[in-house]
């Protein structure tokens, strides 16, 4: 059986840059590993989890996990599917 796949849209925030792109990735890498995903506009990569500790300058030494724990903890806002989406969370700048 294959596993759980994420989908996540987002717009790049590398500034002139701005591409909205879609990624998918196993639920299991963005709820226990790591997820990075590259811009195919701009070719920048974005973490989207960490819950292995690499990247604790990004993260508030680790205590933010997630793209979602990230957003939240700067104030944005973060909209996250149902289950019937996939589990899909998308981010847009305001």
């Amino acid at each position: 059986m294959p596993e759980p796949r994420l989908s996540m849209t987002f717009t790049c925030t590398v500034e002139k840059c701005h591409t909205r792109s879609t990624h998918q990735f196993t639920r299991k890498s963005y709820e226990k590993g790591i997820v990075i995903v590259q811009c195919p506009g701009c070719k920048n990569r974005h973490l989207i989890a960490d819950h292995l500790g690499w990247f604790k300058e990004s993260t508030e030494d680790g205590k933010l996990k997630t793209v979602e724990d990230l957003m939240r903890a700067k104030g944005e806002r973060v909209r996250r599917g149902s289950i019937s989406d996939d589990g899909v969370v998308e981010y847009s700048p305001e």
